[in-house]
């Protein structure tokens, strides 16, 4: 397999100064994470994590104008598909990652990738942590993890064991949380290997 192409991180600041008035409004909190926050000079990919706005929309199934809930997040991510500002990124086999809680683009123009990552405020640290990255850093994570009898969820709300029956949960409730809980010094986003 090949080494993945890289991108100037200024000509990736510049997508996201134009993507931003797209969506930021659109979304109750929006960071972005992977190799641009932890300053890298070149990136892979543009990684913008953020938790949807919902708002209400009529159902278009339904002839009375019932509203139902929408993410108003994931209806501002459609106009920059149908303004063809991204397109939605093939897989190898011509498949498309395109769900709920992940969408895989690529900006039109410049052919850099655009990973976009929906979370709830439940899980936004421990999920901010792990999109932040860097594969090292989440990887010395889930091994003091593991060395200390727990599960490092990095989707989820922190991190799990057994415990009798069923699972006893660690809620994450900061970035600096999830390495002092596995007894790891708190990196700041650019020392983060």
């Amino acid at each position: 397999m090949g080494e993945k192409q890289k991108f100037p991180a200024a000509d990736a600041l510049a997508i996201v100064r134009e993507l931003l008035p797209f969506v930021h409004l659109h979304c109750q909190r929006l960071v972005i994470a992977g190799s641009l926050r932890r300053r890298r000079p070149q990136v892979g990919d543009i990684e913008i994590l953020y938790i949807p706005k919902i708002g209400k929309a009529p159902d278009p199934g339904d002839l009375f104008g019932k509203l139902v809930e929408v993410s108003e997040t994931d209806r501002a991510i459609e106009r920059l598909i149908a303004n063809r500002i991204l397109v939605k990124r093939q897989k190898i086999n011509g498949s498309e990652t395109w769900g709920a809680q992940n969408k895989l683009a690529v900006h039109q123009a410049s052919g850099i990738p655009v990973d976009l990552f929906a979370t709830t405020e439940e899980f936004w640290f421990n999920y901010l942590v792990c999109r932040t990255g860097g594969a090292i850093n989440n990887t010395n994570i889930a091994a003091s993890a593991k060395a200390h009898g727990w599960q490092w969820n990095p989707y989820g709300p922190g991190f799990s064991r057994p415990s009798g029956l069923g699972r006893e949960i660690h809620k994450i409730a900061s970035e600096r949380e999830v390495f002092e809980f596995v007894r790891m010094p708190y990196l700041e986003p650019w020392e983060r290997p």
